[in-house]
């Protein structure tokens, strides 16, 4: 055997049982899409391979994670507190998920069936052909603003259910965040460590009970969100450099710490506004302890090491997304939903997390910065909040799911709280603050219910609002999708621009999960003018429904001015029929009748004149080039 293969062989050997199948089993996916016939034939069987090699790889990152950060310490499923909490809580969590989910009685759109609708993408083109699926999926992970990587692991088992969103939620609640809640309390058993004699029993059900009962966790997580997913591999990068040193280049910590921040890119964009944060604030660290200790040419070295091939290695394979990232102006395209400032988001942020969450958090630092061993991460964790909230609300502002790259912040500060809560000497004193914590976590859930009569609005407490909708407005929903599948073929679309009273056109199109063929006829609406741009849908579809709301300034507001009085456009349009919806809103029907001509082009180039002064490509260049593909 040459030599190089025989070290090969030997480094192979050495590996860890768990490493060793996890490279077989990868080595035999590559080899079954070189050989091309399961490839071609039996691509859901793909799809069960890959979600093999990413919860594998996931259980392997999570396990070098706790060995390297508890050295000498028994696997977590030997600590009995630790576990018990642990699945207690995962228990719980799932239950307040699912129980949410199944109450609710309601239609989702836009964000909320954005994953959910790539999972059935992802799904489709598997299921047609192997190799159009690796190309669907390969130009979604390296391309897209919103990747397949999550769907990977929400495969199984949605794979065996049916095809519903709430079947979804629950699907990414047990393979995506089962696996955050050990990795989040596993950065919570690190924050134990630096208050010493912490009273593990109730310290690790406290810090779960934060964690499942968070309400900003569970508005994004109970509407088809699953990016809390990305806080998995943000604990597992914690936990990696924990010990604020880099005088050693070890194989396996340095490998764990590239694949989790990898990993963390594909799961969000806006996650690596965090990264480039945290590792700044990190590699300043790191130096100024090196200085102290006279090894900074060692650490500086072994930084750059390591640190220039990672980011390599990072962009180069991404290189499509960091140039999207780096050339879209987001500050631009994101304008609708921009609410100000830092300032505007500091006090959106105290209001969604209450002012008794926010002295908790404030608390927990202050005790962290009291200690030496904890000053550290403290700062760090601190600067790197303060340069990614700085850094995001440049372009857009914090929604629930984006507030979670403060989550590190916001969950750090609340485990050193609890930690020096629970290490205090007299037993009934622990008792009794761990009783009031736990009362306050569940008053803080309970009240976003917004059950009515229960409820306050209170700045003491969360102004979230977990939305237990239940409409009763589904028949009227239902008349509608009944007539577009009675008129329509696959081969039609149907555009429904509306965007209020609770109705868009991707709730319509997701409305009826026995019909999927729905999902391709119902077009979403075009709602944002510096996003989507004027809808040449309306001249290419079949049908085009609209209402009577007639806001000034707005893309379906003008849109329905167009066709419901007298226009150059309304003349191309034949009234079919309307269907009443509730609030008073009534969808009027409409049939296209003839191609657009000049007069009917120059009348919404005309009326979008302003935002065409901005975003031209959107409009009248996307105007014209649809009028010359007509000849």
């Amino acid at each position: 055997m040459p030599p190089v293969l025989e070290r090969c062989r030997a480094a192979l050997a050495a590996q860890p049982r768990g490493v060793r199948l996890l490279l077989a089993a990868a080595l035999a996916f590559v080899c079954v899409l070189a050989g091309g016939a399961v490839t071609a034939y039996g691509g859901l069987l793909l799809v069960v391979w890959m979600w093999v090699l990413c919860m594998g790889g996931l259980c392997l990152l999570l396990g070098t994670a706790w060995k390297i950060a508890f050295p000498g310490e028994a696997p977590f499923w030997k600590d009995k507190p630790f576990l018990r909490a642990f699945a207690g809580g995962a228990v719980v969590g799932f239950g307040v998920i699912a129980a949410l989910v199944l109450y609710r009685q309601t239609v989702y759109g836009e964000d909320a069936i954005n994953y959910f609708a790539k999972q059935q993408l992802l799904f489709s083109t598997f299921s047609t052909n192997g190799f159009y699926g690796v190309h669907v999926l390969l130009e979604s992970l390296l391309t897209a603003d919103y990747k397949m990587f999550m769907n990977l692991f929400i495969s199984v088992p949605y794979l065996f259910l049916p095809r519903t969103i709430n079947c979804f939620m629950l699907c990414y609640t047990l393979t995506c965040f089962v696996p955050m809640w050990l990795a989040l309390l596993m950065v919570a058993k690190r924050a134990a460590v630096w208050f010493g004699g912490t009273r593990t029993a109730l310290y690790y059900p406290l810090c779960m009970a934060a964690m499942v009962l968070w309400p900003m966790f569970l508005w994004p997580a109970t509407h088809g969100m699953p990016d809390a997913f990305g806080l998995t591999f943000v604990s597992v990068i914690l936990l990696l450099t924990a010990d604020y040193r880099f005088d050693r280049l070890e194989a396996g910590r340095l490998v764990c710490l590239f694949a989790a921040t990898f990993a963390l890119v594909l799961t969000r964009r806006w996650y690596m506004f965090w990264i480039l944060a945290y590792y700044l604030a990190y590699t300043v660290a790191v130096l100024l302890g090196a200085a102290r200790r006279r090894v900074f040419g060692l650490v500086l070295g072994n930084l750059l090491k390591f640190g220039i091939p990672a980011v390599i290695c990072v962009v180069v394979p991404l290189l499509p997304t960091f140039i999207t990232a780096l050339t879209t102006d987001y500050a631009d395209i994101y304008g609708a939903f921009y609410g100000g400032g830092l300032l505007s988001n500091l006090i959106a942020q105290f209001e969604r997390q209450g002012a008794l969450f926010c002295l908790l958090c404030l608390a927990g630092l202050v005790l962290a910065l009291s200690r030496k061993a904890s000053r550290g991460p403290a700062l760090v964790t601190l600067a790197s909040a303060a340069v990614a909230v700085v850094l995001f609300t440049r372009t857009q502002s914090l929604g629930d799911h984006q507030s979670l790259i403060l989550a590190p912040l916001y969950l750090g500060t609340i485990f050193c709280a609890l930690a020096a809560l629970c290490a205090l000497q007299r037993k009934a004193a622990v008792r009794a603050g761990a009783a009031v914590t736990a009362v306050f976590f569940c008053l803080n859930f309970g009240n976003a219910l917004r059950v009515s009569g229960l409820s306050t609005g209170t700045i003491l407490l969360s102004d979230e609002a977990l939305d237990l909708t239940r409409r009763t407005d589904l028949d009227q929903m239902r008349a509608v999708t009944d007539f577009v599948l009675e008129h329509c073929t696959t081969e039609d679309t149907v555009y429904i621009n509306i965007d209020s009273g609770g109705y868009s056109g991707s709730t319509f199109a997701y409305s009826d999960p026995a019909h999927v063929e729905l999902q391709s006829i119902i077009l979403w609406e075009n709602s944002v003018p510096s996003t989507h741009g004027f809808p040449t849908e309306i001249w290419t579809s079949k049908y085009v429904m609209v209402t009577d709301e007639f806001e000034t300034g707005t893309l379906v507001g003008d849109i329905n001015r167009a066709l419901r009085t007298d226009t150059p456009a309304a003349a191309h349009y034949t009234y079919v029929t309307q269907f009443p919806l509730q609030n008073g809103l009534t969808l009027y029907c409409y049939e296209r009748n003839s191609t657009p001509d000049q007069a009917e082009a120059d009348y919404f180039k005309e009326l979008f004149a302003g935002y065409d002064a901005r975003w031209p490509q959107l409009y009248s260049q996307r105007i014209d080039e649809y009028m010359a593909s007509l000849g």
